[in-house]
């Protein structure tokens, strides 16, 4: 099976070197898609091309968000013939095998016509505590994978063929909710997403600070307040979008929503900043106003 990686870059450091390096003997080509860093980040990144040649970036004259440049290496990849895209964000990991694994499981799958993309497990760079997504039944034993709801952009290995009837990414979103509104629409369509138990994804969401909350402990991932506005704007927009299709999945991503606003309220910093963004995403969702955020935030 032909592989291609996509990779997201935005003002990447070092780190995202030793992340390219680890996709060599896993897939087939790197396309690296900047978001418009600027000219130190061309230089990093031609380094690393002239060293490599399965590795080639496509430069974006500005931040265009992370749906465009998904779609934009993704048709790359299509258009170069490749039967899988695997997309990541700058400072994801994958771990040896990873994607071998992930294909052993697809290929354990009795309707792998069925299959829209399979999703990795993912580790946390800091505490080493590992993850999954959302799933539809715990993971079995028996069985190397798992259906799932849910499946993040990094560490994600596409079928290119489900474009053709799915549709590509949302660019309307810009950034946030573009995996989920996706997955969704997968879902929708009759297809499924497959979480594979013995592949694992460096990963780290945010700048995770824990907090005890009366019982329980909860985890604050710091995001500036410019990223809370997309996700409130953006989950606004799929509430009205699947809330009668996928009653359950967007119950589930409401309680999302108010949990990160209790959050922010209690432990997080400029949260009169934040929780303005959010209630400006929430307004703008409502209204359908989309696209990039023009407004200072």
């Amino acid at each position: 099976m032909s592989i291609c990686a996509i990779i997201i870059s935005y003002h990447p450091d070092n780190e995202i070197i030793e992340n390219v390096k680890a996709l060599f003997n896993q897939v087939d080509e790197v396309i690296i898609v900047d978001n418009g860093s600027g000219f130190s980040t061309s230089i990093l990144l031609d380094s690393i091309v002239k060293q490599h040649p399965k590795v080639s970036v496509i430069y974006l004259p500005e931040n265009l968000g992370i749906a465009t440049a998904l779609n934009i290496g993704a048709k790359k990849a299509k258009a170069n013939g490749y039967e899988w895209i695997i997309t990541f964000d700058q400072d994801s990991q994958a771990t040896p095998c990873m994607i071998e694994t992930m294909l052993q499981a697809y290929d354990k799958y009795p309707q792998k016509e069925k299959v829209s993309s399979l999703s990795p497990r993912y580790k946390d760079k800091e505490t080493g505590v590992i993850r999954s997504s959302q799933l539809i039944a715990p993971l079995l034993e028996t069985l190397p994978y798992a259906e799932a709801l849910e499946a993040m952009t990094s560490g994600n290995l596409l079928k290119l063929s489900v474009f053709d009837s799915v549709g590509f990414f949302n660019e309307a979103l810009f950034i946030d909710c573009v995996d989920y509104e996706y997955c969704l629409r997968c879902i929708s369509q009759g297809y499924k997403i497959l979480e594979v138990n013995n592949a694992v994804l460096m990963h780290s969401v945010g700048f995770p600070v824990q907090h005890q909350l009366l019982w329980r402990i909860v985890t604050a991932n710091n995001h500036s307040a410019i990223r809370r506005y997309y996700f409130a704007r953006n989950s606004v927009y799929i509430y009205k979008r699947f809330a009668f299709k996928k009653p359950l999945l967007i119950k589930k991503n409401a309680c999302d929503l108010v949990k990160m606003i209790i959050i922010v309220m209690l432990f997080e910093a400029d949260r009169k900043k934040k929780l303005t963004a959010i209630f400006r995403g929430l307004i703008d969702g409502l209204f359908g106003r989309m696209g990039k955020c023009n407004a200072s935030l």
